[in-house]
Parts: C-alpha cells; structure tokens; sequence
C-alpha cells in the first residue's frame, strides 16, 4: 500500500514538472526555504492617490520599494519592458500586460491589454477594463497584488500640549549618534555579537552567499537552486504527510 501510494505521489509530481515545471520549482523553493526569505516580499500593492486633482500611484512593484510614480496622462502601463513605469521582470507576464489609468471625475481603471495569461480582479477576469475599488486584489498572470484608493484627506486636531511636551523631553534626553554613551552602547553590542559563534555565524555566510536572480523572481531575491537529492528529500516529506493523513482519516 505505501507503495502504490508513493507511486501515485511521484506520478503527481512528474505531471505537474512536464506541465508546469516553473510553477513547482517555485513551490520546492518556498518549501526548502521555509518561506522565510521570501515572506517579506509577499505584500505588494499599489494605491491610486487623488490630491488637488492630481492623481498618482505609490507602490512598491518595483525592486519591493515603495515609489511615488507621476505620470501626466495617469496611464501606468505594467508589464515585462524595462520601460514602462511599472516594469516587472517576471517571464510569465507580456511585455505589456497591462494599464491602470486614471479617469478624470470617475476613478482609476485596470485595463488588460489582450495579455497572454490574462488579468484578473477579486479572481474575475479582466475583459477590456474594469474599475478599481478600494481593497481589490489584482493578479496578472502569476503576479498578485492588493489595490487601495486614497481619495480623501482628513484634517486632523493639534496634538494636546501635555504629549507635546512628553514628545519634546523624550528627544532631548535621546543620545545622539555621536555620544560617547551610545558609542559604548554599540562597542558592548559589537563586542558580545563578535563573541557568538556557531550555526548563526553559518547561516549568515550562507545568506551572503545567495546572489539575487531579478529576471526569475521579478524582483525578489532567489534561493540556490535544489539538486536531486534535496527533491527528492521534500517529496518524501509531501509523501509522508500524505500517509499521516490517511492513517489518522481512517
């Protein structure tokens, strides 16, 4: 019985390798890595701004920093071209995928431009063009994000004068940069960090040691690539949890 199901498991897996072979790659990749390097690159978004009639878009699509992006039209094209204001280097998107634009009086609007593997709002496809609302959860392609919709301003009241005051003593007694008391600070945590030896002395060479791959993770940092071995290991882990959850179902 094991048997047969660790065949029909490897079979699963040799479909998807044929069919969709950097899909699993990238599912090895996350589930060697623990997820941990790329967590920090999973929230990505893109808000539309209208301040004084003029509208813009702060995102953090490009290199995961957050930009201010003007554009006089209010016409952001996204797609693989290093030339377009939301360039992407991700393989599986067009070289011009797709466009939010900006209509005066009426809001922001995506709009697919006949796009390989399509776009997709709230998980619907995009025919033609759709209009944003605030909390929407674009997908192009494989490259999702969340959209948000600042359209309002609040003038808010002056702070109360005892915070103010509360506010001004705790930056006078903070230590500047370049006191001797924050110089001892920083040499006594230099010193007991230089002391630690061992496993995070290990990891963190071997984290050095990753070189980023831009053009297969759009942007995001790259794992070493996985050899048989270390496959073949994560299937056995998949398999083995497949058997825990038949045993305990039955």
């Amino acid at each position: 019985m094991e048997i047969e199901q660790r065949l029909g498991l490897y079979q699963v897996f040799l479909k998807l390798y044929e069919h969709h072979q950097s899909l699993l790659d990238e599912i090895l990749q996350l589930e060697y890595t623990g997820n941990k390097v790329l967590s920090s690159f999973a929230t990505r978004y893109v808000t539309g701004v209208i301040q004084d009639r003029q509208a813009y878009l702060v995102s953090n699509l490009i290199d995961g920093r957050t930009q201010k992006l003007l554009q006089s039209q209010g016409i952001w094209t996204i797609g693989r071209d290093r030339n377009l204001a939301l360039a992407i280097c991700d393989r599986r998107l067009s070289r011009h995928h797709a466009v939010i634009q900006y209509v005066s009086n009426e809001g922001f609007y995506l709009v697919d431009l006949d796009s390989t593997n399509g776009s997709f709002v709230n998980k619907e496809p995009v025919h033609g063009r759709v209009r944003l609302k605030d909390g929407d959860r674009i997908r192009l392609s494989s490259i999702a994000f969340s959209f948000f919709l600042c359209d309002e301003a609040q003038l808010l009241d002056d702070v109360p004068p005892d915070l103010l005051a509360q506010l001004n003593t705790l930056q006078k007694t903070a230590l500047p940069a370049h006191s001797k008391e924050s110089q001892l600070v920083i040499s006594s945590s230099d010193r007991e960090h230089a002391s630690t030896t061992g496993k995070e002395d290990k990891d963190t060479a071997l984290f050095l040691n990753c070189k980023p791959d831009l053009e297969q993770q759009g942007g995001s940092p790259a794992t070493a690539p996985l050899n048989p071995a270390q496959q073949s290991q994560i299937l056995d882990r998949f398999f083995r949890q497949q058997v825990q959850k038949t045993s305990r179902s039955s």
